[in-house]
């Protein structure tokens, strides 16, 4: 039915949210008209994604990021896999001096072209489309590598009895 976990949790939502909605229609009531709010699993992954695509932005203002699949930061990550995607091969993030804003760029073009279009930056439509994909993949990422529940540690006096769980009378410690 689902292959990641959280996957079940968030179609029960989804379903009791139109349940709710088509209810409320159906009864004339204004509650269907309200948004839901937000899962904590969604925040926390929101919040996570933003400091991740922060720090990318931050380095990238000292000098061109490169994208990095064995990074420990998803935004890295997410920089490798577009530059996959889109075939850019030397795709970066890095800082126009004369406007200073974080663009993206490829390093990959030949000098001479580069500086007959004023630089090696990507146009302004490809430049929106690749920050909204870029976003869109940090915060996949994140969600995909969040731990769920994990049952609790207990120790083993509270674990209760087993079948051949017999305590010794007296140990030998020899």
């Amino acid at each position: 039915m689902t292959d990641k976990p959280g996957q079940i949790g968030q179609l029960v939502r989804t379903l009791a949210s139109q349940l709710m909605g088509a209810f409320g229609g159906a009864l004339g009531l204004a509650a269907h008209d309200l948004k839901p709010a937000p899962s904590h699993r969604s925040l926390v992954v929101d919040k996570v994604s933003r400091n991740a695509v922060a720090e990318l932005v931050n380095q990238a203002r000292n000098h061109p990021q490169r994208g990095d699949l064995g990074s420990a930061n998803p935004a890295y990550v997410a920089l490798a896999e577009l530059k996959q995607n889109f075939g850019i091969e030397g795709l970066a993030l890095g800082l126009k001096n004369d406007t200073g804003e974080i663009s993206f760029l490829d390093l990959s073009i030949d000098p001479d072209v580069a500086s007959a279009q004023g630089g090696p930056f990507v146009d302004r439509a490809r430049n929106k489309l690749l920050w909204r994909q870029l976003k869109k993949l940090v915060n996949i990422m994140v969600d995909r590598n969040m731990l769920g529940p994990r049952k609790p540690i207990r120790s083993p006096e509270e674990s209760g009895p087993e079948e051949n769980d017999e305590e010794p009378d007296e140990i030998d410690w020899k």
